[in-house]
């Protein structure tokens, strides 16, 4: 298997913007962790217990407990049909899957993961993710969400007015026009300005709809897309995303 690589993210409870602060990886039946530059840039992040040190890379076997905790055990009941929701395959996906489709949100802290996207050659790439914001639809889009399709074409739209996210972009159906939520933050920080420039450069669609799945679960799309050659050396490269350590 290729080395799999994964983002930690962190909401600061002061200012409430998001800060990358670590990445994950693992590869040959091994995890590592480093922390990253986003980790100082704020004096409220505290380092995670056991991983006090922000410049040594951290290595093991197995997954770090901070990460294990934000698994769902196998052994519940339930994980049949979690799995089912992200549209993941229960033989298959491993840890580092469930963790990176899933976010590994817990709703007793303010972290989150998303997975590294690979580009290809030509700067081609795909990506797979939830809407977010779902729960916050009037229930004209509630019921709109329910009656689509995978393989549903969505169309992209630039929530340029939007007083907590500059980057913000919103998914919405064609006929009869009906928003339906907006790409996760690390997306939209990545493609808005490919987005402003030229639309069709992405191609959003529906992956899987899980109608009895709780909103953060329940509409799960596909984007495809290229880079300008411009663009390919700084896609989730920024300096929040360098680590301490090499």
């Amino acid at each position: 298997m290729n080395k799999q690589t994964a983002f930690l993210t962190w909401q600061d409870p002061d200012s409430r913007d998001w800060h990358v602060i670590g990445v994950l990886e693992y590869e040959k039946e091994q995890y590592s962790f480093r922390y990253t530059q986003g980790s100082r840039a704020t004096n409220n992040f505290v380092p995670f217990s056991g991983m006090e040190n922000l410049t040594k890379e951290y290595r093991s076997s197995g997954l770090f407990p901070v990460f294990q905790n934000r698994l769902l055990s196998s052994k519940r009941p339930e994980f049949p049909k979690f799995i089912s929701w992200l549209g993941l395959n229960h033989e298959t996906a491993n840890s580092m899957d469930v963790l990176t489709r899933s976010g590994g949100v817990r709703g007793t802290d303010n972290l989150q993961l998303f997975p590294k996207i690979e580009l290809g050659e030509g700067g081609e790439f795909e990506h797979v993710f939830f809407v977010h914001g779902v729960r916050y639809l009037p229930e004209s889009a509630q019921k709109r969400i329910d009656s689509l399709k995978s393989g549903d074409v969505l169309y992209a739209c630039l929530d340029i007015q939007n007083e907590f996210d500059n980057n913000a972009v919103l998914l919405r159906t064609q006929n009869p026009p009906e928003l339906l939520g907006y790409i996760p933050r690390y997306l939209s920080l990545e493609l808005f300005s490919i987005l402003t420039e030229n639309q069709n450069t992405m191609c959003f669609s529906v992956e899987l709809i899980s109608n009895e799945a709780p909103e953060s679960y329940k509409l799960l799309c596909r984007v495809q897309g290229s880079l300008p050659t411009e663009l390919q050396h700084s896609f989730m490269a920024g300096q929040e995303y360098q680590p301490l350590t090499d």
